[in-house]
């Protein structure tokens, strides 16, 4: 099934890689993949109506963007393409004057206008109302191209129209990661190259923060469990969960089922592993003290680190975070210890150490292990990415346990 979306450009106002993002996004999320996304220029008429001459014989669905930016009559040449004529509809006319009464504003009298052979697609949040016109060979859905109400009318009206008629039952799995984005890349694409199942996905991240959504299309069961059983063998460990939460909601969870107590000594990152915690409502009972040791004093009197390690190797190193950790863990209150120092600019620390430069240590009673990173970014960006790190290597702890 082909799915095919033209938007409009103009030098006053140009498009941006959100715009198309955020409408292939949509359909991705009803089960329809768009394969064809043609922009056109708004005054361009012969080549709109070249293209979706071309379009409508080669896609079963076709969605056009229209709005008033638009140079020429959108619904003219749709007509014509269709064989068909425009004429007010009634229903379109009573739902833009609702809008004209309710928000003041004068609209145009051709957004009530449609093909004679269309269905109305209402617009409760604007002017313009869209339509759909259903032949033997394409179903030609017409949207306004703002982008709010786009998605109020697609979500409402034109997803469950085309999911109903195309009989697609979409199984979606969510994956939460946290690890090397290069590595998820290349095993998403390899369960593609080896699974042939008819499934596709998208990757969001924030801060080192990886959401997958794999929507399958119409496939056996097996078929969609061969998949997910894939990735997540492949990526082991960093799947942190097989639903959508966060990192400090995911701690939490295993926390209270393991029946552990966390403690935090956080240098670089500022309390901001805490913070995230302490919004977990009930989290008291399961998270004894955070320490934001900043100064090298405050490491030495509050966590126990050496003044000699700290003059030999500096206080962003890989001893000093592990006596960080291991401070926490002596005072016998916690059973999970979390430990951060690092650099996040956007200056360095009158060192070669560069900025970016971090070492995150998480301990229990078995023992404790060091992480070192070089994260790139802004200081906010590299603070958070830390904070994500970290919360993501005791998630890891825990499962072991």
């Amino acid at each position: 099934m082909k799915t095919s979306v033209i938007v409009f450009n103009s030098p006053e106002k140009q498009l941006d890689a959100d715009y198309i993002s955020a409408i292939s996004r949509l359909f991705y999320s009803g089960g329809f993949s768009v394969e064809t996304f043609e922009v056109l220029a708004v005054s361009d008429d012969l080549g709109f109506k070249r293209r979706i001459s071309e379009l409508k014989d080669t896609s079963d669905v076709l969605v056009i963007a229209d709005g008033e930016r638009v140079k020429f009559n959108l619904k003219k040449i749709v007509a014509e393409v269709f064989e068909t004529e425009l004429l007010e509809n009634e229903n379109a006319r009573k739902f833009l004057d609702a809008v004209i009464t309710s928000t003041g504003v004068t609209c145009s009298d051709d957004f009530a206008v449609l093909p004679v052979s269309s269905t109305l697609i209402p617009n409760i949040s604007g002017a313009y109302q869209g339509f759909l016109i259903d032949d033997e060979q394409v179903t030609l859905v017409v949207l306004p191209e703002n982008l709010q109400e786009f998605s109020t009318t697609c979500e409402k009206y034109v997803i469950p129209y085309l999911a109903n008629k195309f009989n697609v039952k979409p199984k979606r799995q969510i994956l939460k990661f946290l690890g090397d984005g290069t590595k998820l890349y290349n095993v998403l694409k390899n369960a593609r190259d080896l699974y042939n199942t008819d499934f596709f996905y998208t990757v969001t991240e924030n801060c080192a923060d990886y959401t997958v959504d794999l929507l399958f299309r119409n496939k056996e069961q097996n078929e969609d469990s061969n998949v997910i059983r894939y990735v997540v063998s492949e990526l082991k460990d960093d799947i942190y969960a097989e639903f959508e939460t966060s990192p400090e909601e995911r701690l939490f969870d295993l926390l209270k089922l393991k029946k552990q107590r966390l403690s935090v000594a956080e240098s670089f990152t500022g309390g901001r592993i805490a913070s995230s915690m302490i919004k977990n409502s009930g989290v008291s009972e399961f998270f004894h003290e955070a320490i934001v040791a900043y100064s090298n004093k405050s490491k030495i009197e509050r966590l126990g680190v050496n003044q000699e390690d700290l003059n030999k190797s500096g206080a962003v190193s890989s001893i000093v975070a592990y006596q960080m950790s291991a401070g926490l863990l002596k005072s016998g209150n916690c059973d999970l210890s979390i430990a951060t120092t690092g650099i996040a600019g956007p200056k360095s620390d009158n060192t070669d150490k560069p900025v970016g430069l971090c070492y995150i240590a998480v301990g229990m009673k078995d023992g404790v292990h060091t992480y070192k990173y070089n994260l790139k970014g802004t200081r906010e960006e590299i603070t958070e990415q830390a904070k994500n790190i970290a919360l993501g290597l005791a998630i890891k702890k825990l499962k072991k346990l």
